[in-house]
């Protein structure tokens, strides 16, 4: 009787872990509470609540974990892959140095208080390359390098879930009160000058390809499968086995790469990668124990707190160090500390222009290229 209904189970299971994200979505747009929370955050708790409710043996052939591990690889190259890079980076050079500090000031932080603070988790090494690449980029990077950095399940869950406790207090200030505060330490946003373009995320990522969505969708996916493929092919060859570090560097080269055919990012794959990471988060999710979770929190919330703040103090101070103009200070700390996806609001919390928006979404959406190098570096400095 077992063999008759396992497919029916394994049915069951594939719609809970692929479909929520769709209900999420809904949530999110039509109730302010659970806009507030947002997808990610109610996809991982809804994973949490069905894998904790069921036995482990309700889970017939390990089926989260296959779909955790197959989400990640097939969601970075089409997060990558519609993003104009050249353009972006001919027209936001101010915002791309202001960028850049903070993605240093990022590494210099997660370094220093995985030295000093490594004693609060036994893998502080992997959650400060995790920290690492998700401020410089954003969720999709911490949970590619945790999962790049075999790190256990509920580990990359519970990292996840006090960001939202840590980070959502300096949403709130950026929303609020930061350009009056950042305003007696940098200089005022010189005139804007003009991009020629409409500033959206879409003159960023080219115009839309005239196909229906599922088959840009189709042809993404086997973009992004193709890329998989040659990258465990290159981890093979050069490592014998399947290294998961050379296979996240190689899927985020790949999907950098093709982000330079015109075809290619007129597909505008970013939402369909966006969905791929909210049904991760629901997989991975369900893998996690709730029991480690609670006994392991207070730790982690130091450890991400300080890491975050750290990286935000330093970003500070090399920001009036090299004189960055505030708008686009406070702008590219938020693509590098939260992604693109926050860039808007803030945007329009601090009176910020259009030019100032268009860097935001620009270097958010490079931050999410970048982050997966910066994690695995700042792992592989901890070893």
């Amino acid at each position: 009787m077992e063999t008759i209904f396992d497919p029916i189970k394994i049915l069951v299971i594939s719609v809970i872990l692929i479909g929520f994200p769709k209900l999420a979505y809904l949530l999110a747009n039509r109730y302010r509470f659970f806009k507030i929370l947002g997808p990610v955050i109610l996809c991982y708790a809804a994973g949490i609540l069905v894998g904790n409710l069921f036995p482990s043996g309700f889970w017939p052939g390990k089926i989260p974990e296959l779909i955790a591990d197959l989400s990640i690889p097939l969601a970075i190259p089409l997060l990558l892959a519609s993003t104009d890079f050249l353009y972006g980076i001919k027209n936001t050079k101010t915002a791309l140095i202001s960028f850049a500090l903070s993605s240093f000031a990022v590494a210099v932080s997660s370094l220093l208080v995985a030295r000093f603070l490594g004693y609060l988790h036994p893998e502080s090494d992997k959650i400060a390359g995790m920290l690492a690449g998700m401020y410089t980029g954003g969720t999709p990077n911490l949970n590619a390098v945790g999962h790049a950095l075999n790190t256990n399940r509920s580990t990359i869950v519970l990292v996840n879930t006090v960001d939202v406790i840590v980070g959502g207090s300096y949403l709130v200030f950026l929303l609020s009160f930061s350009k009056r505060f950042f305003s007696l330490f940098l200089k005022p946003e010189p005139e804007e000058k003009d991009f020629n373009r409409e500033t959206t995320a879409e003159p960023i990522q080219g115009e839309v390809d005239e196909k229906g969505p599922f088959l840009r969708f189709i042809i993404g996916f086997i973009l992004s499968a193709i890329g998989f493929g040659l990258s465990v092919g290159v981890s093979l060859f050069f490592a014998g086995k399947l290294h998961a570090p050379i296979i996240l560097l190689g899927i985020t080269s790949w999907g950098i790469g093709i982000s330079f055919l015109k075809k290619v990012r007129s597909l505008q794959t970013f939402s369909f990668g966006s969905y791929l990471i909210l049904v991760f988060s629901v997989s991975v999710g369900a893998l996690a124990d709730f029991s480690l979770l609670v006994n392991q929190a207070p730790g982690v919330i130091l450890f991400v707190a300080v890491t975050m703040f750290g990286a935000i103090f330093l970003h500070l101070l090399l920001g009036i160090l090299f004189k960055i103009p505030l708008d686009t200070w406070i702008i590219t700390s938020v693509s590098s500390i939260y992604g693109p996806a926050f860039v808007p609001p803030v945007t329009q919390a601090i009176g910020g222009k259009e030019g100032i928006l268009l860097s935001g979404i620009l270097t958010g959406l490079i931050g999410y290229g970048v982050g997966n190098y910066l994690g695995l570096t700042i792992h592989a400095i901890l070893q």
